[in-house]
């Protein structure tokens, strides 16, 4: 009996995988990408490409004892960097316009996290997906303010 829930767990994730979904784990805090003193702030915000693929999701963090925000894309399976899509993230100051360094390249799993310091500020995500045939450019509206 042993035997056959072994098999039945491993054909369960089998096909889990074999969808080619990704689906973030719902326990999974901001703190993984940003650092333990972050929370979640906004998101997930899903971005979609021109021909309709699902991207990833974008996500917003504030850190109060740092006064930054920090910013990270997931991303899909089926957009990641060995499918020939590449994936940018930056997040801007609103009050000063300082902004963060964009983390670009062709990932696999996830872009960012990228930071600014913007204390009673808002702040804007700018998120782009792109390859030789489909993109995406994502700008959020001002957030955290």
């Amino acid at each position: 009996m042993r035997i056959r829930s072994m098999v039945a767990a491993v054909a369960a994730t089998g096909a889990i995988v074999g969808t080619g979904v990704a689906v973030a784990p719902a326990a999974m805090a901001s703190d993984a990408f940003c650092g333990s003193s972050y929370n979640q702030i906004w998101g997930p915000h899903s971005i979609y490409t021109q021909q309709g693929h699902y991207a990833g999701d974008v996500y917003l963090t504030y850190s109060s004892s740092t006064g930054k925000n920090c910013a990270y894309f997931l991303i899909s399976s089926g957009t990641r960097g060995s499918l020939g899509y590449g994936h940018s993230i930056r997040i801007e100051n609103e009050s000063n316009y300082n902004s963060s360094q964009p983390d670009s390249g062709y990932f696999e799993k996830f872009a960012g996290p990228v930071y600014v310091y913007a204390p009673n500020a808002c702040v804007k995500i700018f998120a782009s997906v792109y390859s030789t045939y489909d993109d995406a450019q994502y700008s959020s509206p001002n957030l955290g303010c």
